[in-house]
């Protein structure tokens, strides 16, 4: 997956450089490459019946059918970059020595330090209220700068720092710095996004909600920043109260908060190596914060027509020997070899896959792991009566069915009919363009349209698979996966152009023909703002240029682009946001 923009920033500015090589990103699941038409532009709509109220967390619809806002099938991934209030929770951490640190990541009292991060690319120009609680002395410098003399209000110190974005440029440096003398402390530091004042309760932007509207679900694999998660420990688990970001993701409790407030379904990824501790913890976190209430009530609101599922998945994309996931479940198979033998016994291709044997252990070892994650979050949740909510998913790769197929014969073997542990065989088909053919625009659509034509047959091959273990299909990120530095500008009006819509539609007919209205997650919703042009060589992984872009600014027209065109002329022009919107009944 598209590694954190704010990471990106944050190697450029390490190596005091603003060029590709200070960035890495990519490592995304390609379905192969061809040249081909893309098809007819008619857009694809769900079949689902247009009324009906919630079957989902509790609760029944009001005084008669609700028509729903959302879709029956469609999900996206969600990015962490710009989507809350306050942003302190972007900020790096002090500088201060962990010793010198409290456990929410302050200087103690006596002790200061300073909190320097690459912002000024990500933040609009404008007012940001600031508040923290304490003696100690704050200041601010860098892209920003306080207006005017703390006032104290309730206890809180009060101010507004005067930001001034820097869009398309790495390095502008937004820094904090505490300053506490003996018995002084600085704690609670908020930094509020322009519009909100110190005290706001609201924890996202009301933008972010909007862009969700359309949405059944929701993956947090980016937010939990799980590719290469070292979180083992529930103690070390990122929490709201801490200083700034951490190197484990965003605070379950802002996860948790999303889901109560919009009622969607939830898709979690747990850490790789997460011990069982932590599985029982996280568990009973969710059962004990989520808020069956609340979620049921924005469930009858939208009309959903679906139940309620907490959708739960081993660290991401485990078949992928990119991300540290594959060896460390490689490792746990190789320390139990009687257990994890890397033997096929089935007949799914590709035999390059079935070949590898540790391919296979890896396979057998993640359902096996699955099993015993899925069944914690049940016993835990079953106190409460939600165990039915739990959908493990069983990571596949799109190429082939192989890799699901000797999960999926492991748990056979071990546990019983798959269908009672696994309710997700989940794969990324991302389509593409030969990136031989991305000199123009005709070129980069007749080629990506080839490409989605020809995973027909492995749909079909996995349409099999599911029918004959009784589990779902579903897609757990897809869309375009266009990247490389190749024709980099091309490429880019290609996100805007009307034959994107077209191919879409194409390519969303065809999961349709092959898996119904198997819940598929986009990949994913928004990019972020102000990022140099060279980043987009990492892909263009936003449905919508940003989370603050107003989805109905986007014409209902896009144009078909000559691939002359200035990039900044046609970047409002959303037609994947603008198809994928469009997937409501």
């Amino acid at each position: 997956m598209r590694r954190s923009i704010l990471a990106l920033a944050s190697i450029a500015a390490s190596l005091g450089v603003l060029s590709a090589g200070a960035c890495g990103g990519g490592g995304e699941e390609s379905s192969g490459a061809g040249a081909g038409s893309t098809g007819g532009a008619a857009s694809v709509t769900s079949s689902s019946a247009a009324g009906g109220g919630s079957t989902g967390s509790g609760g029944k619809g009001g005084a008669g059918p609700v028509t729903p806002t959302i879709s029956s099938w469609l999900g996206t991934n969600v990015a962490g970059d710009l989507a809350r209030v306050d942003i302190a929770y972007q900020l790096n951490a002090f500088d201060t020595p962990s010793a010198q640190k409290d456990a929410d990541g302050y200087p103690v009292a006596g002790a200061s330090g300073t909190s320097q991060t690459d912002l000024g690319f990500l933040l609009p120009t404008g007012t940001y209220a600031i508040s923290y609680q304490g003696t100690g002395a704050l200041s601010v410098s860098g892209i920003g700068t306080l207006t005017g003399a703390w006032t104290t209000v309730g206890g809180e110190q009060r101010n507004h720092v005067a930001i001034t974005g820097a869009p398309g440029v790495f390095g502008k440096l937004l820094t904090l710095k505490v300053t506490n003398t003996a018995g002084q402390t600085v704690k609670g530091i908020h930094l509020l996004y322009p519009g909100f004042d110190s005290g706001a309760k609201p924890v996202f932007l009301p933008e972010l909600l909007h862009l969700l509207e359309p949405f059944r679900a929701l993956r947090f694999m980016e937010w939990e920043n799980i590719n290469g998660s070292k979180l083992a420990d529930w103690s070390d688990r990122p929490a709201a109260s801490h200083f700034g970001s951490s190197p484990h993701g965003q605070p379950y409790e802002h996860i948790v908060e999303l889901i109560n407030e919009t009622g969607k379904d939830a898709w979690i990824n747990v850490p790789e190596h997460a011990t069982d501790d932590f599985v029982h913890q996280l568990a009973s976190f969710l059962r004990d914060n989520l808020d069956f209430t609340r979620i049921a009530a924005a469930r009858t609101k939208a009309g959903f027509t679906t139940p309620f599922e907490l959708i739960v998945e081993i660290s991401n994309e485990t078949w992928n020997q990119g991300f540290t996931a594959y060896k460390s479940l490689l490792d746990a198979a190789n320390a139990k070899p009687a257990r994890y033998n890397g033997v096929y016994t089935g007949t799914y291709g590709p035999s390059w896959q079935s070949s590898s044997t540790d391919l296979m252990k890896v396979g057998q070892v993640e359902a096996d792991r699955l099993v015993q994650i899925s069944t914690i979050f049940r016993q835990e949740l079953m106190a409460i009566g939600k165990s039915d909510i739990v959908a493990p998913a069983l990571c596949g790769w799109a190429l082939g069915p192989v890799y699901s197929d000797v999960g999926l014969r492991f748990i056979k073997d071990n546990y019983g009919a798959p269908k009672d542990y696994v309710r997700y065989v989940a794969i990324a088909p991302y389509f593409g363009p030969d990136d031989k053919q991305t000199g123009s625009l005709a070129a980069l659509f007749t080629s990506a349209g080839q490409n989605i034509a020809s995973m027909e047959a492995t749909f079909g091959d996995f349409h099999k698979l599911a029918d004959e273990h009784g589990v779902k299909m579903a897609a757990y990120e897809g869309g375009q996966g266009i990247s490389g530095n190749d024709n980099l500008t091309i490429k880019h009006l290609a996100q805007h152009d009307q034959r994107m819509y077209d191919a879409y539609a194409a390519y969303f007919a065809l999961w349709k023909k092959s898996f119904g209205e198997s819940l598929f997650m986009h990949f994913d919703l928004a990019g972020t703002p102000g990022v140099p042009e060279f980043v987009f060589q990492y892909g263009f992984w936003g449905s919508i240029i940003s989370v603050l872009e107003d989805p109905a600014a986007c014409s209902a027209v896009y144009p078909t682009l000559t691939g002359t065109e200035d990039v900044a002329s046609v970047v409002h022009r959303c037609p994947k946001y603008g198809f994928l919107r469009q997937q409501v009944p």
